[in-house]
């Protein structure tokens, strides 16, 4: 951007030169007129490069073709000046070259950068992030201010619709206050190191140069209506006093009086603008009646080797018929505009040096020295120097800022000395912390273990009941060592037995599943085997007082208990569970699930899920009395294994999300396929499912076969699996 405003302060510079040099060789600052189109390419590439870069190598490739066709055209332009002599144009008042064709091309050149720099904004605004599109765009819409109307009033000019000094006219009305806007919309909006006293100066400068543009607007456009007044009063009063003393030669400039229908042209030329009527208000002074013109009309006379340039008047009095010309030198013209000018010319000089030299003397006690303190004192600070303190002068923004840093490094300090004063003491801390630490975690792991010895006797390893044979696996998610022995204590409980329930040998079985981490579900699995434990002994006790009972009516009685002792602790301990009876003779099987996974039949080497046809709410919940206690039975066949197992077979980790989280399996049919690989083997699904468990893991496994022998796969008999404590 900064390229982009420095070929532009050249572009107008160039017109600076023209309008101020009376001279054939102003006529070469089209040279500098084509700096206008690397303008537009610098424009283009700030948007490649605001407000992070992208597609580096395309802008650089976009630049290099941009840069060849302008320096191609620019060669073949300054050639074409060589051949043409300078010629003075009346509608710019300046020298020039009459090159039509070529000032053509350079518009043609000038929409079509201008256009492609718009385009590249555009795409920029539209693919850059939400936060940052929007100051984007509003660079895209002040550029395009900016750029637009004065390229499309320089190509009407060059079309002869509008005159190349309406031209001007819009050019610098867009350009300076366009140029103000972007320069204070980057600087409140980029993220590049710059200068606090550099932004104000920026800010402050561009103001000012607005400011003188509006004056210069509103005063110098005057100047040249001053002059025609001017030169119309020295007529006006040629006129009278040639009338009043007869035979005067006072009036030897004012052309021959003309009819309106035979007006001598002969001294007039050909008029290069015959539109330039103007209205002037009268004016009168002095003893005598002003019979000040009307209006008139201007035209510039071009010169020759006889006479020079001038300035003609074409007006009439009182008599409208009767028109009057006056000549004049354009010299006096160019000199009486630049005399006006000066003024303004130094106080723009004048301006600039106060704005950019002046303002650190001006500025340096109120915010350069307190800013650059304040830094000093940052630096000292990054050093390790914490006996920095700035001296508060005035009690402004930057005065509070350096009140605030004093409090600051004085915190930083005091915490300083209290850390080092705990650093020395740390090794004895740590030590201290160390042995109580060391104290809790031994009578912690004391706790563990006798909550896993009181764990041991619920669960079971193998059974054989008959036709029944059952095995179990639990690995617990706690692990911990306790006199140099590893243990380990969880939620997870299975639980197997054999009954005589209704006169009919069974073999009932429970996996189970207690809510809460370690200690929490241990407690839960601890009650839950001690009152599970309880309802079978007290069957086996009475077994003679049940002959009426169903195995329906002991899994309905059993649940009942189990779900009034748990109701007791208001839902602080939750169990999900599935009870089960087998008859052993017949193979017919009763569930009752408690919000426990689904058990899985393995049968001729395929596994499937039973479908649960009720579930009951966990146990601790509170039992609607009201409900119908629905108890599921299927049929196992000789040569079928019955699968139960928590939660733990299916809350698998499959992989890591982009945000880091883990992502957990849902599908509970995935685990079928582990039995079906291991061919039913419980130690091989734990090894193939190892290293992405997540929480604790426990398989329940009942074999139904009316041989003597447990069930044999590829020849081989199933391995009696033994419950692991590591």
């Amino acid at each position: 951007m900064a390229g982009a405003f420095f070929l532009l302060s050249i572009h107008a510079f160039a017109f600076v030169i023209a309008y101020s040099i009376d001279s054939p060789m102003a006529a070469y600052h089209r040279w500098l007129i084509l700096a206008v189109i690397p303008a537009f390419s610098c424009m283009g590439q700030f948007f490649f490069f605001y407000p992070n870069p992208v597609k580096e190598k395309f802008a650089f490739r976009f630049l290099s073709a941009q840069l060849f066709v302008w320096i191609t055209f620019s060669v073949y332009y300054i050639f074409c000046t060589f051949r043409k002599e300078p010629v003075f144009d009346f509608t710019e008042q300046i020298w020039t070259f009459s090159l039509p064709l070529e000032n053509k091309i350079l518009g043609v050149l000038v929409l079509v950068y201008s256009f492609l720099m718009i385009c590249t904004g555009i795409w920029r605004s539209w693919t850059t992030s939400k936060e940052s599109n929007r100051f984007t765009g509003l660079f895209v819409l002040f550029f395009s201010l900016l750029i637009f109307p004065p390229v499309i009033a320089n190509s009407m000019s060059r079309a002869g619709l509008i005159s190349r000094t309406d031209f001007l006219t819009v050019y610098t009305f867009f350009m300076i206050p366009g140029s103000f806007v972007i320069l204070v919309l980057y600087i409140n909006t980029t993220a590049d190191q710059t200068r606090f006293l550099n932004r104000i100066t920026g800010i402050c400068l561009g103001t000012f140069l607005l400011i003188l543009y509006w004056i210069g607007l509103a005063s110098v456009s005057r100047q040249e209506d001053t002059f025609d007044l001017g030169k119309l009063r020295e007529a006006e009063n040629s006129i009278f006093i040639k009338k009043a003393v007869p035979g005067s030669d006072s009036v030897s400039h004012v052309g021959i009086p003309t009819d309106r229908n035979s007006h001598s042209t002969s001294r007039v030329g050909t008029p290069k603008n015959p539109s330039t009527r103007k209205r002037f208000l009268r004016q009168s002074s002095g003893y005598y009646g002003s019979v000040f013109p009307l209006e008139a009309e201007r035209y510039f006379i071009e010169g020759n080797e006889e006479e020079p340039r001038s300035v003609l008047y074409r007006f009439s009095l009182q008599n409208r018929d009767h028109k009057y010309e006056a000549t004049f030198p354009y010299e006096e013209y160019r000199s009486f505009l630049h005399i006006a000018i000066r003024p303004y010319f130094a106080v723009l000089f004048i301006t600039v040096l106060v704005v950019l030299f002046g303002f650190r003397l001006f500025f340096r006690g109120a915010i350069w020295n307190p800013l650059k303190n304040l830094l000093i004192g940052i630096g000292k600070v990054n050093q390790g120097d914490l006996n920095t303190k700035i001296q508060v002068r005035i009690q402004d923004e930057i005065g509070f800022l350096a009140d605030s840093f004093n409090g600051m490094v004085s915190s930083i300090r005091e915490a300083r000395t209290a850390l080092s004063v705990y650093a020395d003491t740390l090794e004895d801390q740590v030590k201290d912390r160390t042995s109580r630490l060391t104290q809790l975690l031994e009578q912690q792991q004391g706790d563990y273990f006798l909550t896993s010895l009181l764990l041991k006797p619920f669960g079971i390893e193998t059974i054989r009941n008959g036709s029944v044979f059952v095995e179990s696996f639990t690995r617990q998610k706690k692990q911990f060592v306790f006199k140099q022995q590893n243990h380990e204590i969880g939620g997870d409980l299975c639980m197997s037995t054999s009954l005589k329930i209704g006169g009919t040998n069974c073999t009932v079985f429970m996996n189970a599943d207690a809510m809460g981490k370690s200690i929490q579900g241990a407690g839960g699995a601890i009650v839950l085997g001690s009152v599970f434990g309880s309802i079978l002994n007290r069957t086996r006790l009475f077994e003679d007082k049940t002959i009426e009972f169903t195995p329906q009516r002991w899994l309905r009685s059993a649940f009942l208990e189990l779900s009034k002792v748990f109701e007791i602790f208001e839902g602080s301990m939750l169990v999900t569970a599935i009870l089960g009876v087998i008859e052993e003779s017949t193979g017919k099987t009763y569930l009752v699930n408690a919000e426990h996974p689904s058990p899985i039949l393995y049968r001729n080497g395929k596994a499937s899920l039973i479908p649960t046809k009720h579930f009951f709410n966990r146990i601790g919940l509170p039992f609607d009395s009201s409900t119908t206690f629905t108890v599921q039975s299927f049929q196992l066949r000789p040569g079928d294994c019955l699968f139960l197992g928590s939660d733990g077979k299916d809350d698998l980790i499959v992989g890591i999300r982009e945000d880091g989280t883990k992502e957990i399996n849902e599908n509970q049919e995935a685990f079928l396929s582990r039995i079906e690989e291991a061919q039913g083997d419980l130690y091989k699904i734990y090894q193939d499912m190892e290293e992405y468990l997540t929480d604790d893991i426990s398989f329940l496994k009942i074999e139904y076969s009316l041989s003597k022998e447990p069930v044999r796969t590829n020849g081989q008999a199933t391995r009696l699996v033994s419950k692991e404590t590591n």
